[in-house]
């Protein structure tokens, strides 16, 4: 895959990744005195006809969007070239989310808020594709697919299998769509139903397991509410359990389970950050302390007949906070209930 000479872009001899359909090298513009570094994609030759509707739809994609978290590309063959290529922007000290998740110097591990900054730009490209028109699903969002700059901020990467609603699937035979362990089920070779946001969605919760976790995603969804649980990984880490709440709208088999689109997942994630800069207690624990003062221990109240009832109602029981006096009325049945179901999604 030599670079032709007639072009401006110059090979500077380093590799910055490589797969089935294409090469990433890193160039120099001659017609500039700048030694700024730059990525250039080049498409394998030999490939089969979809493999070109691909690349192309990828520059389509990538160029209408604009977006400042999605690289930028600053030049790129025509369809009818002889040599197939983009050049895109490259940042120094830029690496892969993967290599990050998988170093033992992993910034998230642990860390909720953290992790939600970062997700909460992936998001923000989602909206971005949501509201472009017509919509556009990546369709293989992963920790690969993901630089993370040294400013800490984010660029999307590889829309090569994207989705461009209106448009035709480009997909090769007995391909699945996506990433395994990334991809939501109905991207799965062979799965019925066309991929949509709801699919991005499930690619974003199986990431932010991944960044706090500090381990590649899990195939399928029942284990991120059970044995790969916040409470199970983080025991002594209760405000990461508050993520439940996006993995419950994210991490799902059936796309009518997940979150309605982008912007509410969004709204979720800026809803659980307030609950863990709040200090609000999960719903584990929040009966163990008061969730009023945060100070004093509840227990039995025995004067609730005088407040509550006398009887009180069915499955309703009563606390008292002893530092601050509060009192509380509880449907303990609907606390068991709850806690149970969020064990056995899926």
């Amino acid at each position: 895959m030599k670079i032709p000479e007639d072009l401006r872009w110059k090979d500077t001899g380093r590799t910055l990744g490589a797969g089935g359909q294409a090469a990433v090298r890193e160039v120099l513009d001659s017609t500039s005195d700048s030694e700024q570094r730059f990525a250039m994609k080049i498409l394998s030759s030999g490939k089969p006809r979809q493999a070109y509707e691909r690349f192309y739809r990828e520059i389509e994609a990538i160029k209408s969007l604009n977006h400042p978290l999605i690289i930028k590309i600053l030049d790129h063959s025509e369809p009818d070239a002889a040599f197939h290529y983009y050049v895109m922007e490259s940042f120094e000290g830029a690496q892969p989310l993967r290599r990050i998740i998988e170093s033992s110097a992993n910034p998230y591990y642990g860390d909720a808020a953290r992790s939600l900054d970062l997700v909460e730009q992936i998001l923000e490209v989602l909206t971005a594709c949501e509201k472009h028109s017509p919509r556009i699903v990546h369709r293989d969002l992963k920790p690969d697919n993901i630089l993370l700059l040294q400013d800490g901020s984010i660029r999307i990467i590889d829309f090569g299998i994207c989705q461009i609603e209106g448009g035709t699937p480009i997909t090769m035979d007995d391909e699945g769509v996506g990433t395994a362990n990334y991809m939501s089920p109905e991207c799965e070779s062979g799965a019925q139903g066309e991929p949509t946001v709801a699919s991005d969605l499930y690619s974003v919760g199986k990431i932010l397991w991944s960044v706090i976790s500090g381990k590649r995603a899990f195939a399928r969804e029942n284990p991120v509410f059970a044995t790969k649980s916040m409470p199970d990984i983080f025991p002594d880490s209760p405000e990461t359990w508050h993520l439940h709440h996006i993995f419950e709208k994210t991490i799902r088999k059936s796309p009518t389970d997940r979150a309605s689109s982008a912007g509410a997942c969004l709204e979720l994630l800026r809803l659980v950050r307030s609950l863990i800069n709040n200090g609000n207690p999960p719903l584990e624990l929040i009966w163990e302390r008061c969730p009023l003062c945060g100070i004093g221990t509840l227990h039995d109240f025995d004067g609730s007949h005088m407040v509550f009832g006398n009887p009180m109602p069915k499955e309703i029981g009563a606390a008292q906070c002893s530092y601050c006096g509060s009192c509380f009325a509880v449907n303990f049945k609907k606390v068991r209930k709850q806690l149970a179901d969020m064990k056995t999604l899926e």
